[in-house]
């Protein structure tokens, strides 16, 4: 199924836009939004529809969809993803050509994984994850669902990632450690040890600077 629908309008889904057509090979047909989102009828030159606009419009059996809603909340992030699989829709994975993801990997749906990332025998990767530009997923590792995990970061070997985090440009999980749910890891970070549930960690090594409102989760600025 080629003809792609994209969940979003935002600058990540002008980027998952060019990703699809230009490496993928698929025929994005334009963007959908919540009806209370909806502000314009047009981006990046395609129609953006309201919800149920698109419902109507593109039968589940005759599209594809791609949730391309940032990193602003993780949480919003999941929302989105689980809405629109409610409605039946096949949710693909964009793989780009120039990375490397090992066979035998196991990977759910609705990931992007850019240009230049590695992923080692032996990871299972979950669902509705981000993984940025020239990031590595060293082997035998474990991604849960709905993280948004930025540039050049690296996860070592063995490193559990739970859901609905955020790690920063160029972090560092060392290997067999554990990040759990709705953790932000700060840009450069070196985690050496375990992480906390709802918290930010900075620095080099790194360590806890903050909880996070559990009411909220992981909330980044505008994306």
């Amino acid at each position: 199924m080629s003809r792609l629908v994209i969940f979003g309008a935002t600058e990540l889904a002008k980027l998952v836009r060019h990703y699809a057509e230009q490496e993928l090979g698929f025929d994005v047909q334009g963007f959908a939004v919540d009806e209370q989102y909806k502000n314009a009828d047009e981006f990046d030159s395609l129609p953006v529809f309201g919800w149920q606009t698109a419902v109507k419009h593109f039968p589940v059996d005759e599209v594809a969809m791609f949730v391309a809603v940032g990193y602003s909340n993780m949480r919003g992030r999941e929302a989105a993803y689980t809405a629109v699989k409610q409605f039946g829709y096949s949710l693909v994975n964009l793989v780009c050509k120039s990375s490397y993801v090992a066979s035998g990997v196991v990977m759910g749906d609705n990931n992007i994984v850019m240009p230049g990332v590695v992923i080692e025998p032996g990871v299972t990767l979950g669902s509705n994850n981000v993984v940025w530009s020239n990031a590595t997923i060293c082997h035998d590792g474990v991604v849960g669902d709905h993280n948004f995990i930025a540039a050049n970061t690296t996860l070592g070997g063995g490193v559990y990632l739970g859901n609905r985090n955020f790690l920063g440009f160029s972090s560092v999980v060392l290997q067999e450690r554990r990040i759990g749910n709705e953790t932000l890891i700060g840009a450069q970070a070196l985690v050496n040890r375990n992480t906390q549930d709802l918290s930010v960690y900075q620095g080099s090594p790194a360590r806890r600077a903050r909880g996070l409102d559990p009411k909220i989760g992981v909330a980044v600025a505008n994306d």
